[in-house]
């Protein structure tokens, strides 16, 4: 007996699957054809347009630079802006070159500014601290050393190559300004730096053999007038971790 209600109950079981597989069986078959044919389109259709649409941009970025290398800063500005205001990855590598083009082609160095600000305002990107010192760069005759070390920010805090850079900015502001004991003081540890390039170690030495050292303070030249013959041994000692300072760095 027992068998025949096992067969009674798996024939109840069929009964319902096959009810219930007619009842959704257009459904499954709806699902099945919108996933191949989603597959189809990306393969077909979709893939093959984002392709062509990055060898266009390519070849696009190739004939601006042609355009740049041959000082046709007018077209090469255009060219370089179409793909910079697009949605492609190249459009933050265009924007560099467009603020390039920008500054060498007519001097704009507010344009480029510009142009540089707006690719620094995505955070994240590869060009962000790029964009920052490249704006610097741009401005630095017109900035103020607050100013500037406004722009930079924590950039000069930077223990890579673009740190360096920025600090040696920062140097080379503090010389134009008449700050000679800071841009003394910023080159010589520059040459220290271990993450600094090897060009900027180069100019910092020779910054640091052009720059005169920093003039005594008018304080200094009172206290000196009034010493005696003897020498003061706090004074001689300060004269000398000075010097250790700047033969250091440290």
């Amino acid at each position: 007996m027992s068998d025949i209600f096992d067969e009674v109950e798996e024939s109840i079981r069929q009964d319902k699957m096959e009810g219930l597989w007619k009842r959704y069986r257009p459904f499954i078959y709806g699902a099945a054809a919108l996933l191949v044919g989603a597959v189809a389109l990306n393969e077909f259709v979709l893939r093959p347009q984002a392709e062509q649409a990055r060898n266009e941009r390519a070849l696009a970025f190739e004939t601006a630079l042609n355009l740049l290398e041959d000082d046709q800063y007018v077209e090469a500005e255009a060219a370089f802006r179409e793909l910079a205001e697009g949605n492609g990855k190249i459009a933050p590598l265009a924007a560099q070159y467009l603020a390039q083009t920008q500054y060498e082609g007519g001097g704009d160095a507010t344009s480029a500014t510009r142009t540089l600000s707006a690719a620094a305002a995505v955070e994240g990107s590869p060009y962000e601290r790029l964009s920052i010192l490249k704006t610097a760069y741009f401005s630095v005759d017109t900035q103020s050393m607050q100013d500037l070390e406004a722009t930079l920010g924590s950039l000069v805090e930077d223990e890579g190559p673009l740190g360096a850079l920025a600090r040696e900015l920062i140097a080379a502001k503090a010389f134009e300004t008449g700050d000679i004991a800071r841009a003394r003081t910023e080159f010589n540890r520059l040459r220290f730096d271990a993450a600094a390039p090897e060009g900027v170690k180069r100019r910092a030495e020779i910054a640091l053999a052009a720059i005169p050292p920093a003039p005594a303070s008018a304080d200094a030249d009172e206290v000196d007038a009034g010493t005696t013959d003897a020498p003061d041994d706090s004074s001689a000692a300060a004269e000398t971790d000075s010097a250790d300072i700047e033969e250091t760095g440290q």
